[in-house]
């Protein structure tokens, strides 16, 4: 029998993992603004620095716009950069 190591998945990832599937599933759209950090944070039952890190995250993989003192939108994305 053979074994592998086990991953470790940080807070961060799972939420940027669960913000992709909402994207590929078309629950989130084009132009859709996310809840704001505090809110988001309060939904995962996480702290606000690990939303801000998956927000960083999505938005340099290019899923997500952050806009100062507006907020932050879902991007147009293809299904390959899910």
């Amino acid at each position: 029998m053979e074994l592998g190591p086990i991953k470790s998945t940080r807070i961060y990832e799972e939420i940027v993992r669960q913000v992709k599937q909402l994207i590929a599933e078309g629950r989130l759209k084009t132009g859709d603004r996310l809840p704001p950090e505090r809110e988001l944070a309060e939904k995962f039952v996480v702290s606000r620095t690990s939303v801000r890190e998956a927000l960083r995250a999505l938005e340099s993989l290019g899923l997500i716009e952050i806009r100062a003192g507006e907020g932050t939108f879902v991007r147009q994305v293809s299904v390959d950069a899910l």
